[in-house]
């Protein structure tokens, strides 16, 4: 049987959104910040917006631990701001959403199942909580209505997705999109259908891979669902980002961590779906024997995809491929770029993504898991760098 966590040792270098072994907290409930959500109750799904030739107003980094919360930087700054989440022990998320200044991160079933809203133009941060024990993986502002907002939340333990309403000075009510695949990780709106990413593991028990990637398809109206099998696509960690009538799903690949050397299974992929034709363009697997497939699109119109190099080193790499036909655009002689700083040395990058003016951003960890951002021009040499909190694991641009 595949096991799919490694030891805790490792689990800061792979994805603390599958390790998740963090004592839990007690359960509670506090206010939602709704000074952004209010502004937001209309608006559609998190999704990218067409690239623009200006640089980002501000880059949001999240830490995942040590101290959680997020970093937030202007374009330009030398210092960041913090927005504490909670202690060590209340909080183990590997990513986050990020739409307008709104930010949602979850933490799973080991921290307490919450849900942490942070409003960035207020320098406000909230959490509540989520239903217990449902382990939740990954959540999304999604359209509300009548005065207002609403929140999707993947239940991977439950075969669930939650959806939070909330409205300004009430109680959030919760209801669920129920036989939601075998673990749902990831959801989207796509016009009035919700569509969910099944990762197919076992994430009650071991996350053990149980199949391809599922897309499911939600239909406002009827009862009829449809699944799309994204052949090539395994793993437990599993997300989508949406552009338009494009869906880019992309899962991090198969392992076994019961003993080192760890066994590589299978390496991560990435899909290209056409959502109103329902069906898969384009596979593309991601070289072997890397792990991991973490997924953005960046503001210069390539993906960039976050891996490691091997389960042997864990050397950090990004991949940047095109989004018409997934292919590899590399800047020298290996699949991932290459990426130095200002005395030539070599840089390894952990998250990262390029804005409008093709300069990539990423996150580079360092003695004592501090974070640093670092930026690089078009041609991948190290414009600046700056210190970005500990324990970075994700990051946006605003």
């Amino acid at each position: 049987m595949t096991v799919l966590h490694p030891p805790f040792s490792h689990a800061r270098r792979i994805h603390r959104a599958v390790r998740r072994r963090i004592l839990p907290p007690r359960a509670w409930r506090a206010p939602i910040a709704f000074a952004a959500l209010a502004a937001l109750t209309a608006c559609g799904a998190d999704s990218p917006t067409a690239p623009t030739p200006t640089p980002p107003r501000g880059i949001v980094v999240l830490d995942g631990f040590i101290q959680p919360g997020l970093t937030l930087l202007a374009d330009s700054a030398t210092t960041g701001t913090k927005l504490a989440f909670a202690s060590p022990t209340e909080f183990d998320a590997g990513g986050f959403s990020l739409l307008r200044d709104t930010v949602l991160a979850v933490s799973s079933r080991g921290a307490g199942d919450l849900l942490y809203i942070a409003d960035l133009a207020g320098a406000r941060t909230e959490r509540f909580q989520l239903p217990a024990r449902s382990n939740p993986g990954r959540a999304r502002l999604f359209a509300g209505g009548n005065g207002r907002a609403l929140i999707a939340a993947a239940l991977r333990d439950s075969s669930a997705v939650a959806l939070v309403s909330v409205v300004r000075g009430g109680t959030p009510t919760i209801t669920r999109i129920s036989n939601a695949g075998t673990c749902p990780t990831d959801m989207f709106q796509h016009g009035t259908d919700t569509w969910i990413v099944d990762a197919n593991s076992n994430c009650r028990v071991n996350y053990a891979v149980q199949g391809p990637v599922r897309l499911i398809r939600v239909p406002a109206t009827g009862t009829t669902r449809d699944t799309i099998v994204l052949t090539g696509l395994r793993g437990s960690g599993a997300s989508a980002i949406v552009d338009g009538d494009v869906a880019y799903v992309s899962a991090g690949g198969e392992a076994s961590f019961a003993s080192f050397p760890y066994t590589l299974v299978a390496s991560g992929a990435v899909a290209k779906v056409d959502l109103r034709a329902r069906r898969v363009l384009t596979t593309r697997p991601m070289p072997a024997p890397t792990y991991g497939a973490g997924v953005k699109l960046g503001l210069d119109g390539f993906l960039y995809v976050s891996l490691y190099q091997d389960l042997t080193t864990f050397t950090n790499r990004i991949i940047r491929m095109r989004a018409d036909d997934l292919s590899f655009a590399p800047n020298g002689t290996t699949p991932w770029l290459s990426l130095v700083d200002a005395g030539g040395q070599a840089v390894n990058c952990g998250s990262g993504v390029a804005d409008a003016l093709g300069r990539l951003h990423c996150l580079v960890s360092g003695a004592g898991s501090t974070t640093s951002l670092v930026v690089f021009s078009p041609s991948f040499v190290e414009l600046r760098r700056v210190a970005a909190g500990q324990g970075g694991v994700d990051l946006a641009l605003r």
